[in-house]
This record gives structure tokens, C-alpha cells and sequence, in this order.
């Protein structure tokens, strides 16, 4: 039997997570991967051998693609005054040009509220992408807390469950952009009373 490669193993994840976004946690199986993959039957569990194994599978594909969306923002240096536009790009990522990621996203967040491991794994991401924000604060030259880099993930998690589950707001991004231009006033006030 031939090793397995990387590019089925991303093709499966993919599937794995078309098949998260539209039939929900309960609806993840081996089999319904292969359906959706259009591979032979037995391929995805070749690959992923546990259940555990195809959701950390889904959550790496997930986080992989966000971290590739938002390079070229993260390791460029910036003008203090681009960073809000350079913070909207990167966190408006999540929307891409379909929505399953972030429905996959939060079908994982629900599973992991049974399921200990997922949780921690999860936990790792949303800290990946908060260093993420971090990171291009700094490239500007300003130095945000890990607390508001983690308080700007989390609402923006936020905003796109709402608007994803209810149709408010039919476009996210202006909220997303209050909630950037939030902390970064937050950020010019504390500096401002610290040098004062």
C-alpha cells in the first residue's frame, strides 16, 4: 500500500469541513467524508483513524489556511496609521469567499464543550491567531496586550457567529472595523495617560 500523501490528506480535510459546514458535528463521518471527497470508501479513515483524528484534522486545514490568508499582513511592516486597515484585512479573512470555514469553525467550538482534547486544540488556535494580531501591532510599532489581542479574536468570533446564524448585520465587516478602531483607541488612550 502506497504511503499517504499531503495533498489527499488536504483534499480530505476539505471535504471534512464542506461536510461540517452543511450537515453540522453529527453529520461528521468517515464515510460521509469519502462521499464528498468522491474517494473510494475506507480512504478517509486511511488517513484519519479516529473520529478525534478527523476533527484536529479539520481544525489544522482551518487554521492553516487563515495563517496563509493573512502572511503577507503579518510579516510586512506598517505605518501606525494602516495598521487599522491591515488588522480589518486580516480578521475579515475568516469571511473568505465561502462560508464554511467559519461554520465548521463554530460547529467545532459546540463539539468541543463534550469533547476535552478538541477544546485544547482549539484553545492553541485561537491563541495562534491572536499572536497573529500581535505580531502586525507590532510591525507598526505598537505594542497591544495578549488580553486585547484575545479580546479582539473573540469578537470578532462573535460577530461572525451572530451574522452567520441570524443575518444581523448582512455585512459583518463594519463591525468588524468598530472593534478594531476600538482597541486601538483603547491602545492610544493608555499610552497617552502612561506618557502624561
Amino acid at each position: 500500500m502506497p504511503p499517504p500523501n499531503p495533498q489527499r490528506r488536504d483534499h480530505l480535510a476539505d471535504a471534512a469541513i464542506t461536510v461540517l459546514a452543511e450537515q453540522g458535528s453529527r453529520g461528521l463521518t468517515h464515510r460521509a467524508v469519502d462521499t464528498a471527497a468522491a474517494v473510494p470508501a475506507g480512504t478517509t479513515s486511511r488517513y484519519f483513524r479516529t473520529r478525534d483524528a478527523l476533527l484536529n484534522g479539520v481544525i489544522e486545514r482551518i487554521t492553516r489556511r487563515l495563517g496563509e490568508r493573512v502572511d503577507a499582513y503579518t510579516v510586512r511592516p506598517i505605518s501606525p496609521a494602516d495598521l487599522e486597515e491591515a488588522l480589518v484585512a486580516v480578521l475579515t479573512t475568516m469571511l473568505a469567499d465561502d462560508r464554511h470555514d467559519p461554520l465548521a469553525l463554530f460547529e467545532l467550538h459546540l463539539e468541543s464543550t463534550r469533547n476535552p482534547r478538541l477544546r485544547h486544540t482549539l484553545t492553541d488556535a485561537l491563541h495562534g491567531r491572536s499572536d497573529l494580531i500581535i505580531r502586525q501591532c507590532r510591525a507598526a510599532g505598537i505594542d497591544i496586550s495578549q488580553d486585547d489581542a484575545m479580546l479582539l479574536e473573540m469578537s470578532v468570533l462573535g460577530i461572525l457567529f451572530t451574522a452567520l446564524t441570524t443575518g444581523v448585520p448582512e455585512s459583518p465587516s463594519r463591525l468588524i472595523r468598530t472593534a478594531v478602531r476600538t482597541l486601538l483607541d483603547h491602545h492610544q488612550r493608555h499610552t497617552k495617560i502612561t506618557a502624561g
